[in-house]
């Protein structure tokens, strides 16, 4: 009789486990004590009012998230904002638990509407608007193709990181909001947010040519919303080099043995002065990197311009630049080598 008593607890048990929504944080953070050695959890944390949120766009499957499906992330955040100088002003040290963007999109299969003509996935980026209209922006690559993922987060918990010795009071809001934990200035935090639309970079056609001979790209040309603000010529020895190893893969033919990208700082080379009202394009702005046989890619401004890391691209010299073309895109925070397109003829800047 016992044994059947005791089965029946368990089985009991078993199915009741089943039946909990997973509100759990990745890598049972939950676990973790104030007494404990992080010094990230020893404040409480406030519950952000959650709310609705649909997929648009380039999906084969669009509509409502289900956020009852998903396992919780945490990130930490040091937050700052320029003001109107352009001068840093500190918000607070904050950590973060919500829903990662990854996790909430991985379920909605993409479907490019120009696939037929250029099938990577890599001229994708995302547009996340809230319930005022407001919008920021993420390239598909900086979800799915990153070294370091799930660092962009729905946050639905915050909690303030307090010092030790001086006493503070940092606000945690009230409503969910989008947090990237890469940013080094908080331009993409947006409060409640309602919509992510999944979008093909269609501000400029591109022709493909896929049996193009001489791939030697004679200069580089800069644009900002379709007006060429400078250009690049591949003679620019005097500025200084800046060497990055490389374990370089592709998702087709997986490794390369190219070691080594030695080439001049992206923002050495292009000034952020190039374009106005950085914290927008801090907040919605995205670069079209494209080679002279069509092959282009998308990333964020701030995936190249604002990361905390300070981990930052380069414009790459190849030794047979004759064979290669002379500029390529290089960024050491992307996993993949598809996203360094060689033979650069134009890098294209453009607001959502």
């Amino acid at each position: 009789m016992k044994k059947v008593f005791l089965l029946v607890v368990v089985i009991t048990a078993t199915l009741a486990s089943y039946n909990q929504n997973p509100d759990a944080v990745s890598g049972a953070t939950s676990g973790y004590k104030q007494t404990g050695n992080s010094l990230y959890h020893r404040t409480e944390e406030t519950s952000l009012k959650v709310g609705e949120l649909l997929v648009e766009g380039e999906v084969e499957n669009p509509g409502k998230v289900s956020l009852e499906s998903f396992y919780k992330r945490e990130v930490f955040c040091k937050e700052a904002k320029y003001d109107n100088k352009r001068e840093v002003v500190f918000v607070g040290a904050y950590r973060y638990s919500g829903y990662s963007l990854f996790d909430l999109l991985n379920g909605f299969i993409l479907k490019k509407k120009n696939a037929d003509t250029f099938r990577p996935e890599i001229d994708v980026y995302i547009i996340i608007e809230n319930d005022r209209g407001e919008k920021v922006t993420f390239s598909w690559a900086e979800v799915f193709f990153t070294n370091i993922p799930h660092q962009i987060i729905i946050a639905t918990e915050s909690a303030p990181i307090e010092p030790h010795r001086f006493e503070v009071d940092y606000p945690t809001g009230m409503l969910w909001k989008v947090v990237s934990a890469n940013d080094l200035v908080n331009g993409r935090m947006l409060e409640n947010p309602v919509r992510i639309t999944v979008k093909t970079f269609d501000k400029k056609e591109y022709a493909i040519n896929r049996e193009l001979r001489n791939s030697f790209s004679k200069q580089v040309d800069v644009m900002v919303n379709n007006q060429l603000v400078m250009t690049i010529e591949p003679n620019n020895l005097s500025a200084p080099q800046e060497e990055y190893k490389s374990v370089f893969y592709g998702m087709g033919m997986g490794y390369h043995p190219i070691p080594v990208f030695n080439g001049i700082g992206l923002q050495t080379l292009i000034e952020q002065k190039i374009v106005e009202d950085v914290t927008r394009w801090m907040a919605s702005g995205l670069v079209c990197f494209t080679g002279i046989d069509g092959y282009r890619v998308i990333y964020s401004y701030s995936e190249l311009f604002n990361r905390v890391d300070q981990v930052k691209p380069i414009l790459a010299t190849p030794d047979h630049a004759d064979k290669s073309g002379y500029y390529r895109i290089y960024h050491p925070g992307s996993f993949y080598a598809d996203m360094s397109v060689k033979n650069l003829v134009e890098i294209y800047f453009f607001l959502e």
